[in-house]
Parts: structure tokens; sequence; C-alpha cells
């Protein structure tokens, strides 16, 4: 998962990595107090690249600006992500480097990679040659550090020693916390041999969580701007929102079966809010997994309909069927329409469950290709306006 630049440079600064000084806002407060004396750069925090293409990067000469600048960014959708909180620093400069270790699963080790030319085209630099030091290495302290010197040797004598201890103190980082990337673009050089990472792209694998606990303390603070991660860390099941603008909420289980439908539905035309795998075998017994979807549904602000995909082997569909009951009674002022369709074992007894409870308005079809078209059916009968007043 990649974090935010500026909790990636939270882990930077602990590490011993310059950089700029700043501030987060997630609102637009007049009257703020910025560090240094400017000029200031304001960045969209969104975990995704091409900020600057997209227009979250902008300079900012004054502090009486600012105000302005942080309501153009704040909301800010950025490839689908929208910017909940934007990051002021100081301007740096100077030469721009590139310096990245990552995990190269096809390579089988970590990929150490230096060159003397950053910013925003470096990839193209790199495909034609210009890239000054790339090795695919293994997962041992000793075997990088070696490698961060026979880089360091390829660069001028005044930066040679500065880079080396950036690079040291970045294995460093990536090991302990068990990094999967950390990249600095643009790493800027400073006349006095020293660097300061200008950006911070951190990828932290979230398999390792529970032997970090700063990057769950993180994703615990930021909770608001990782509003994913921090579903899955707290709640134990996947539900990913893949577009706000979404009409068609899904309740799934199984990620390859789960992400099938969301191509299915897209093929034919609809615009699925969310992925969701929320484990069934999980569910022993109580609603509270499909009650947190059915409030995380009706907060969505365009879902109209609601399509429960279930195609189970070990799990009863029958338990399921009355867990979906016991939930939508517990819910009674959740009323989007719903297609359910429950395929495997059980699934006879669920249906006569489901069929047993006419007033819930649930439409139950085990055909995938009629379910989506019910679903498409719901959407053009059911106005906007409608689904509001049913939540």
């Amino acid at each position: 998962m990649l974090l935010l630049e500026a909790d990636g440079k939270v882990l930077f600064r602990e590490a011993g990595i310059a950089t700029p000084r700043g501030m987060r806002f997630r609102d637009a407060p007049g009257g703020a107090v910025l560090p240094g004396v400017g000029p200031w750069i304001a960045k969209a925090q969104v975990p995704v690249g091409g900020r600057g293409k997209a227009g979250g990067v902008r300079p900012v000469a004054t502090a009486a600006e600012l105000p302005t600048i942080l309501q153009a960014l704040l909301g800010l959708r950025i490839k689908g992500c929208d910017t909940r909180e934007v990051l002021v620093e100081e301007m740096s400069g100077g030469p721009e480097h590139y310096l990245a270790l990552m995990v190269d699963a096809a390579a089988g080790g970590v990929r150490l990679i230096y060159s003397p030319h950053g910013g925003m085209d470096v990839e193209s630099q790199a495909a034609h040659g210009e890239r000054g030091f790339s090795e695919v290495l293994p997962l041992d302290a000793e075997a990088l550090e070696a490698a961060a010197g026979r880089m360091a040797d390829r660069v001028a004598g005044t930066q040679r020693a500065g880079l080396l201890d950036l690079c040291r103190r970045l294995i460093a980082l990536f090991l302990s916390r068990q990094l999967m990337l950390a990249e600095i673009n643009p790493l800027f050089a400073q006349p006095d041999g020293r660097f300061v990472a200008g950006d911070a792209k951190v990828v932290i694998d979230m398999n390792t969580l529970a032997a970090q606990p700063v990057l769950r303390g993180i994703l615990s603070d930021g909770r608001a701007l990782y509003p994913d991660a921090w579903r899955k860390l707290s709640q134990d099941f996947d539900f990913v929102e893949i577009d706000p603008a979404g009409q068609v909420g899904l309740v799934t289980t199984g990620a390859g079966l789960s992400m099938m439908l969301i191509d299915e539905l897209v093929a034919q035309g609809l615009t699925p809010n969310n992925f969701c795998d929320m484990r069934t075998g999980q569910m022993r017994g109580s609603p509270a997994r499909l009650l947190q979807i059915f409030d995380w549904l009706a907060a969505a602000r365009d879902v109209r309909v609601v399509l429960v995909n279930i195609f189970a082997g070990i799990t009863d569909l029958s338990e399921f069927a009355q867990l979906l009951v016991d939930a939508l009674r517990e819910r009674p002022g959740f009323r989007l329409p719903l297609v359910v369709r429950l395929v495997g074992n059980g699934e006879a007894v669920a249906r006569d469950i489901i069929v047993a409870h006419p007033d819930l308005g649930i439409a139950f079809e085990p055909d995938l290709e009629r379910a989506i078209a019910l679903t498409a059916e719901r959407l053009r009968t059911v106005s906007r306006k409608e689904a509001l007043d049913a939540v």
C-alpha cells in the first residue's frame, strides 16, 4: 500500500533523511504561520502518481495566497482519489537526482537504483541508458551496503559521502520497516554535499503490520486519509472504494470472483462503487460484518442499487441468507434495492429464507447474467432521490 508523501517523509525523518520543512492542512485556514520565509510549494496528498500533471502541485509565493490555493486543492480528484490533505513545504532547490530501493519479485531480490537525473521524466531517461546504477541484490543488509558503496563510487567527490550516507539510511529504513518500495524523486543535491528528499514514495506491505506498530500507528492516526487500508486493518476484510461516483454497491466474497464481477458490470455499462471480499467464513452467528458494509454503502453518495453475489463452497448459504435478513431487520432505514445471487451449498434453503421475507424487497436471482440485468433494471427505475430517501 502506498503511503501519502507526508507520511513517507515522517519515516524518512525518523531514519535521519533530510526533508524540507512543511505543514499538513486538512482545511483552508487564514493566517497560517508557514515554515521558513518562502516561497513554498503545496502538494495534494493522494496515493497515486502524476499529481503535478493533474494540477495537484502548486507554488505558493506568499502566505496570503495559501487559503485560496488550499481551497483549490482540497477535494481535487486525481486519478479517482479525492484530496483530503495538502502538504505545504519550503521550496527546495539544487540538481535533481533519483534514488530507490524496491522489491523486484520477477528478478528475485531487491533492486537498488540511482540516477543523476531525477524529476518527472526519470523513467524515460532510465530507458535511454542514463540511469547511473541498477543492481538486483539479496535481501541482506551487508549485500545492500556493499552495493551502496559501488553506487557512490560513480558520483563526484563532493557528493559521494552525502549520497552514501543517505543510501545507508534508506537501506536501514527499508529493512527495518519491511517496505516494498522506498523512492526519492526528486532528490535534491545541496552545495555542501548533502541531499534533501523532495518527495517520498513509500509502499508498505500490509501483511507485516502485526510486527510494525509504527506503520499501524500511521494508518490509525490517518484513518480518514486511508479509509480502505483502515477498514482492512480494523475489520479484517476487504472493502475498497473504486469509484466514489459508482451507482452499484457490491456485497461479495472471494477476491478473484469479486474482480470478475466488477469487470462484468463495467462491460455492461454499469459503474461499481466498490470491491468487496467479505469472507463469509468469518461471519458465524453475527450479521456485524454485513451491517458494517451496509453502513458504508449507505454513506456512499451515488449508490442506488446493491448487488449481493456469494458463491459458496464450505459456507452454508442458508446461514448467510439468515444473517442477511437479520442485518436488514437491524437496519430498517436501509432500503436500497437489493439484487441477491447466492449459488452453491445450501442454495435452495437460502432461497426459501429470502422468499419468506417479501417486505424486505430482495430480488433473488441465481443466474449471473440475469442478476446483472436486474441490477441495471433497478438503476433505470429507481431515481437518485428515491435511493437517498430510502437510506
